[in-house]
């Protein structure tokens, strides 16, 4: 846990992630992620409640009360990233910065993850307190399944900059390869039509219907869980990364089977897929499969290995009774960390066990706080499990 100084706030919520340690180092991300801070938040509830505290009373203080389609504002919406004196980068590539800030909320599953953390918590004070916040989301949530067919999309953009892609996957654009092989594109390569459905944001929804259920005592909202569960079970198969909007299937087996397994949404023979080795390597879990056309061993989001994504995943193991599977990943996942030093955001795996890639940052907040949660037998599945 002595990483966990370099990422905390003054306010008590975790940064994304540490500035550079190092001159290897990119260190991108200090400033406050809705799905980061609350993912960490989640990983180590048991151990510091604080830091959920603070990071559900920050982001409800900076929630979407309007539409403004230059930022992704949305009325319930949780931000993506809100940073006081936005960085020059960010300037550069045209995000909607004002006046030198940059309060951005294109995220498809911040506000889920927002739910998912309030409910976990289990606090009827915090609960009662951020009230409005939650009933809030819920509204969003439940507009954004309406909207999107009965499954929660993102895209496209109305405005220059910000995120084409907007579940954990995301990207200003799949097609650049300034990305890094980032977020998610079709076995030819192209990018898929939008708005997309990812499995990934589609698992958390699932689970937020469910913190919904929790926070408000409303069965009707355990219903809707029960829809999207079935809608998802339908429509994603152990193949399917996401949904285009005119239905046609992104193909590509990876760890978002390991969410849809967290969130007891997961199709039939999805737990068998991800335990297969194009998948499943000694050191967690591919998030994407080494034998997809468009896998790069160090592509952002098409090869690597995440440890807050491998955590997910393996809680979903456990959930399917894939008990041995799921201590390989624990184990591998460790191993990796120790061995690499720091709390890489991501590292490649090949014959040779993980390495480094040039673009991870080397202190990454959800892989401290996913070290601590495999390290302690915390798999973050209360609202699900």
């Amino acid at each position: 846990m002595q990483l966990l100084e370099q990422v905390l706030a003054p306010g008590g919520w975790v940064y994304a992630s540490a500035p550079p340690v190092d001159a290897t180092d990119p260190g991108r991300f200090q400033a406050l992620f809705g799905r980061d801070s609350l993912i960490t938040a989640l990983q180590l509830l048991p151990e510091r409640p604080e830091i959920a505290r603070a990071t559900l009373h920050a982001l409800a203080a900076l929630q979407g009360t309007r539409d403004d389609p230059e930022t992704d504002e949305e009325p319930g919406k949780i931000l993506h990233e809100h940073w006081p004196e936005a960085p020059p980068r960010v300037v550069e590539l045209g995000w909607p910065v004002r006046d030198g800030e940059l309060l951005y909320y294109g995220s498809a599953d911040s506000t889920p993850w927002f739910l998912v953390v309030l409910a976990t918590f289990d606090d009827a004070e915090l609960a009662t307190e951020l009230e409005p916040a939650w009933r809030a989301a819920g509204g969003w949530l439940e507009r954004a399944l309406e909207r999107g067919g009965g499954l929660v999309r993102f895209g496209p953009r109305r405005a220059s900059g910000g995120l084409q892609h907007q579940g954990w996957r995301d990207t200003t654009d799949p097609l650049d390869p300034e990305t890094r092989g980032g977020a998610i594109v079709r076995e030819d390569g192209g990018a898929p039509l939008l708005p997309l459905a990812d499995a990934d944001t589609q698992a958390v929804a699932v689970a937020a219907l469910e913190a919904l259920t929790a926070l408000s005592g409303d069965a009707r909202f355990h219903a809707r869980a029960g829809e999207l569960r079935a809608t998802v079970q339908s429509r994603f198969g152990p193949e399917t990364m996401a949904v285009e909007a005119d239905g046609r299937e992104v193909r590509g087996a990876g760890s978002q089977l390991g969410w849809l397994l967290w969130a007891d949404a997961a199709p039939d023979g999805s737990a068998e897929r991800l335990c297969e080795p194009d998948v499943l390597t000694p050191w967690g879990l591919r998030t994407l499969s080494e034998r997809h056309p468009q896998f790069d061993l160090h592509g952002y989001h098409r090869g690597t290995v995440w440890p807050f994504d491998s955590w997910l995943g393996w809680g979903g193991l456990r959930a399917a009774g894939r008990s041995a599977e799921a201590e390989r990943v624990r184990a591998g996942v460790l191993e990796a960390i120790r061995g690499l030093g720091g709390a890489p955001e991501l590292y490649a795996v090949d014959a040779n066990g993980p390495h480094r890639v040039a673009i991870a940052n080397q202190v990454q907040a959800w892989t401290v706080g996913a070290r601590w949660a495999l390290e302690n037998d915390w798999d973050g599945r209360r609202v699900v499990g």
